[in-house]
C-alpha cells in the first residue's frame, strides 16, 4: 500500500492541528471554515504529500476568472525585457475579452515551483502559464499532481503530456545561421541563453543544424551561455573581442544583440561592415538601433493571445490542443548586404 493510501483524514487533521470535521469540511468547500484554517489544512495536504485527483476536485471553490502568471526573475528583469511586456499585455488583452483577468508576481528560481503549487493550492486563480520552462520542468510536475488547469510557453521534453504554445525555435536558429553562411561567414559565434532553458537548447539545435548542413565544424568554444539581458550580450561580447576574430554574432535574443552592437560599437566596429549581427525575436527596438537589426521574427503577440485563449479553453471544460507559430528572419543593416528597415526582407 502507497504512503498517499495510507495517509487518513484524521492524519491531516493532526498535521493541521484541526478536529477531523474540519478537515471534512474543507474537503467539502464548506463555507462555515475560515480562511486561515483552510489555509492550514490545505498546506497539511500538502505537507503530508496527499493530493489525489479527488482531493483536488474536492478543494476547487468557485471559479475566481483569473489566471495566473509567475515570472522567474525579479521585477527590474521583467520590466527591462521587452518581450515580456508584449507578452502580458496581450495575454491580459484576451483574458479580459473572456472575462478573466490576469494576477502575476515575481519569484526566484528557488521558490518557483512551491510557489506555483500555492497559487494552485490557494485557488487564488483559475489557471496558471508557466514561462522560462527546462527540460522535465518539475512545475510540470507538480501542477498535473494537482490536477490544476496550466499552460506552458514553450516546448520542454517532459515525460507528461501538457498543453503549450510556442514559436519555430529551432527553424528559426537554422535560419539566422544558414543566412550568415550565405553572406560568407564561417567562424560564428552563438551567444545563447542560459543553458538550462528548453528554448535555449532548441535554439543551439538549430545553429548547429545549419553548420552541419554547410559542412561547417562546430566549434565549442564559439557557442557562449548568458542571460537574455543587454547587460548579458554586452559582457559576453566584450569576452569575445578579447580572445577571437569577429566575423559573425548571432544573439539568441535581440536584447543581447542590442547589448552586443554597443560593445562593438565601443571596439571600433562597423556593425554590418566588419561584423554581421543577427538577434531573434524582433522586439520593437530592433528596428530602430543604429543599424536595424537582422533578426528572427516571432509573433510574440499571438502567443500571448493564444495563451490565455487555451488556458482559459482548458478551464471552461473544453479541450484545446497545442499551437505552435512559424517564424521569419527579417533582414536589415546589421548584416553585411542588409536592408533599409522600410524594406525589410523576409524569408
Amino acid at each position: 500500500m502507497s504512503k498517499t493510501n495510507r495517509i487518513r483524514i484524521k492524519d491531516i487533521a493532526k498535521e493541521a492541528g484541526v478536529s477531523t470535521a474540519t478537515v471534512s469540511r474543507v474537503l467539502n468547500n464548506s463555507n462555515k471554515v475560515k480562511a486561515k484554517t483552510r489555509w492550514c489544512v490545505v498546506k497539511a495536504i500538502e505537507r503530508l504529500g496527499y493530493v489525489p485527483n479527488h482531493v483536488a476536485r474536492s478543494l476547487r471553490v468557485e471559479r475566481v476568472y483569473s489566471i495566473g502568471l509567475i515570472v522567474p526573475h525579479d521585477i527590474d528583469y521583467l520590466f527591462s525585457f521587452p518581450y515580456f511586456n508584449l507578452f502580458i499585455h496581450h495575454l491580459a488583452v484576451e483574458a479580459r475579452s473572456r472575462g478573466y483577468h490576469i494576477i502575476f508576481t515575481t519569484t526566484n528560481g528557488d521558490e518557483s515551483v512551491q510557489l506555483h503549487k500555492d497559487f494552485a493550492m490557494r485557488r487564488i486563480v483559475d489557471g496558471l502559464v508557466i514561462l522560462d520552462v527546462s527540460d522535465e520542468d518539475p512545475r510540470i510536475d507538480a501542477l498535473t499532481e494537482l490536477g490544476f488547469p496550466f499552460v506552458v510557453i514553450g516546448r520542454p521534453n517532459h515525460r507528461l503530456s501538457y498543453l503549450w504554445v510556442d514559436t519555430e525555435n529551432e527553424e528559426g536558429a537554422r535560419k539566422a545561421v544558414e543566412h550568415l553562411v550565405s553572406l560568407g561567414h564561417r567562424m560564428i559565434h552563438f551567444v545563447n541563453g542560459p543553458q538550462h532553458l528548453a528554448v535555449s537548447r532548441q535554439r543551439l539545435e538549430g545553429y548547429l543544424k545549419a553548420l552541419q548542413k554547410a559542412h561547417i565544424v562546430c566549434d565549442p568554444t564559439l557557442i557562449h551561455n548568458g542571460e537574455f539581458t543587454e547587460e548579458s550580450g554586452y559582457a559576453i561580447t566584450k569576452t569575445i573581442l578579447r580572445s577571437d576574430k569577429v566575423e559573425a554574432i548571432f544573439y539568441a535574443s535581440d536584447t543581447m544583440a542590442i547589448g552586443g552592437i554597443r560593445a562593438l560599437k565601443e571596439a571600433g566596429f562597423k556593425v554590418g561592415r566588419d561584423v554581421s549581427v543577427v538577434g531573434f525575436d524582433n522586439i520593437p527596438p530592433a528596428s530602430v538601433v543604429s543599424p536595424p537589426l537582422t533578426t528572427v521574427a516571432q509573433p510574440i503577440a499571438l502567443v500571448g493571445t493564444w495563451a490565455a485563449r487555451l488556458l482559459i479553453d482548458l478551464i471552461e471544460g473544453n479541450k484545446p490542443v497545442p499551437k505552435s507559430f512559424p517564424v521569419e528572419l527579417k533582414l536589415r543593416k546589421s548584416t553585411r548586404g542588409g536592408v533599409t528597415v522600410a524594406g525589410d526582407q523576409e524569408f
